[in-house]
């Protein structure tokens, strides 16, 4: 059933970063696949009292902020924090007395009116929790089997999972309260940024930055829905490419859920809450990554650890896969810049460059005719979606493929040498040099270019720190292969085609939304499921 839902009233309404505004504010342009929306002269007036800070007020700006929304143009942002009775903190994990000490002394310090609730603890743990005054209560030590039975064991309509270790910083909980004014929010995850000043050594120092980049929690400092594998649904569009909530298989350190509608399946292990987000974002609901709420957790500072880190994030794909795999959850691509990759690897640029700037006109013909879009931001987006086109493959290449990739590399710069020293100058040592230096680039580049940009906190050369994420990107790609072979499901490896690009006026919202009390909505309305079942 068509289910017209305003977003619900009190938050005001941010532009995502990657949206630009055209002809005179009438056209938005951002998302991934691109998109172009044209907004009526009353919507763009409304649009300029959000951007000064005005918040929607009444049906119809209700129903426009969801429609941006769930275009993946906008996000909602919460002015002021959901009422602190109705939420319950859990401490859960194995971290020590000191830093378990540590956590629940700022969380005391935040709220001290709240008292955290321990799962699991004993011996010295116990001992410090009691001593702050938290309650401790049997259980697993740590894990998804600890943060479910702390869903089962708080009361509250709302409940905060805190990894044991973790320093939640001033205004965390509030901020992420606020989403749940809102009654289709099921789910916040904070930002999680590694607490790297008490790191000692040039080596750990180092493996934490790399670590912190390649297999952290951080999911960036932009807001965005969280999606299964991090593609649209026909009810949630994604931000567009400069979002830099990139990687979906991020851990998941913290998290505030609505306990009613949360079902956390510990059978899955690291799995288990991408896998409950997952299911709620299917569901119907709305689960948010805030990047104001923020919490600092310890760095991993030794290389086995940063191994095992990226082996697991590769690894929870298989899982998730046997759970989610109703469709391909590898790479998104457009047809055109499949294409485009698929010639580029086969040593073919002349023909990738073609098929890439088939792909840009189709991209362009489809903005202008759908939302009447000017030519030039319409080439720009075009461009734009052509450039992260080509950092997804890399991606993809580097995390999933790599044992290929390494092996077209390598064996392509042999086979070109051997023909160099023969003499020989006919199309397989050139097409093999070609292979060889595409899947050289897509291997090396990206980690140059993230030296780069962080050049001015990293304290290594570009070969260490290139060699560093090589070395991470194997042990995540391993895990991949691994988990596929768990699973049986090779969906991890395989590209999901997505369309070329969509324009038209904004939205209407579709899906199976609960109904909000705010502007009278119709009863009789499909809702999302009130729990959402892992089996």
């Amino acid at each position: 059933m068509v289910s017209r839902s305003p977003l619900s009233p009190g938050p005001g309404i941010e532009i995502d970063r990657a949206v630009r505004l055209a002809d005179e504010g009438h056209v938005l342009l951002g998302g991934c696949p691109p998109r172009a929306v044209r907004l009526s002269p009353e919507q763009v007036s409304t649009l300029i009292r959000w951007l000064s800070g005005s918040v929607p007020g009444g049906a119809d700006e209700g129903l426009l902020a969801r429609g941006l929304v769930r275009a993946g143009l906008a996000h909602p942002r919460p002015l002021s924090p959901g009422p602190a009775d109705t939420v319950d903190v859990a401490v859960v994990g194995q971290a020590g007395p000191t830093a378990l000490g540590a956590t629940l002394d700022h969380l005391a310090r935040h709220h001290p009116n709240l008292r955290p609730v321990v799962v699991g603890a004993t011996g010295p743990d116990a001992r410090a929790a009691r001593d702050r005054g938290a309650r401790v209560v049997p259980g697993p030590a740590g894990g998804a089997g600890a943060r479910a039975a702390a869903l089962r064991l708080c009361s509250a309509d709302l409940v905060a999972l805190v990894e044991a270790g973790t320093r939640p910083a001033a205004g965390w909980l509030d901020t992420a309260l606020g989403h749940f004014r809102d009654p289709l929010v099921a789910a916040v995850v904070p930002r999680v940024l590694a607490d790297r000043s008490h790191c000692l050594g040039h080596m750990r120092m180092t493996v934490a930055a790399v670590a912190e980049s390649r297999a952290g929690a951080d999911r960036g400092a932009d807001p965005a829905p969280v999606l299964p594998w991090g593609h649209g649904t026909p009810e949630q569009g994604r931000p567009g490419p400069a979002n830099e909530h990139t990687d979906p298989l991020r851990p998941v350190p913290a998290l505030v859920l609505r306990r009613a509608a949360s079902d956390l399946d510990p059978g899955l292990g690291a799995a288990a809450e991408l896998d409950l987000l997952w299911r709620l974002a299917g569901g119907g609901w709305s689960v948010r990554y805030e990047p104001r709420s923020r919490m600092w957790a310890p760095p991993t500072t030794g290389l086995g650890g940063y191994l095992r880190a990226c082996f697991t994030s590769g690894a929870v794909a298989g899982p998730l896969a046997r759970r989610h795999g109703r469709r391909a959850v590898g790479p998104e691509l457009s047809l055109a810049g499949a294409v485009g990759l698929a010639l580029a690897a086969s040593g073919r640029p002349g023909a990738a460059l073609l098929a890439g700037a088939l792909g840009g006109a189709s991209v362009v013909g489809e903005l202008r005719a759908g939302a009447r879009t000017p030519l030039p931001e319409a080439v720009r987006l075009a461009g734009l979606d052509l450039a992260h086109t080509v950092r997804t493959g890399a991606h993809a290449a580097r995390t999933a493929w790599w044992p290929l990739a390494a092996a077209a590399a390598v064996g392509g710069a042999a086979v070109r040498s051997r023909g160099t020293r023969s003499g020989r100058s006919g199309r397989s040592p050139v097409r093999a040099g070609r292979i060889a230096a595409v899947a050289g680039a897509a291997l090396v580049l990206p980690h140059v270019a993230s030296w780069h940009r962080g050049r001015g906190a990293a304290l290594t050369g570009p070969v260490t720190w290139t060699v560093l994420g090589m070395a991470g990107d194997a042990a995540r790609s391993l895990g991949a292969w691994w988990g596929v072979a768990g699973s049986g499901s090779p969906a991890p490896l395989v590209p999901r085609i997505r369309p070329t690009a969509v324009a038209g006026p904004v939205p209407v919202v579709r899906g199976r939304d609960r109904p909000a009390r705010a502007w009278g909505r119709p009863t009789g309305e499909a809702r999302p499921q009130g729990v959402v079942s892992a089996s």
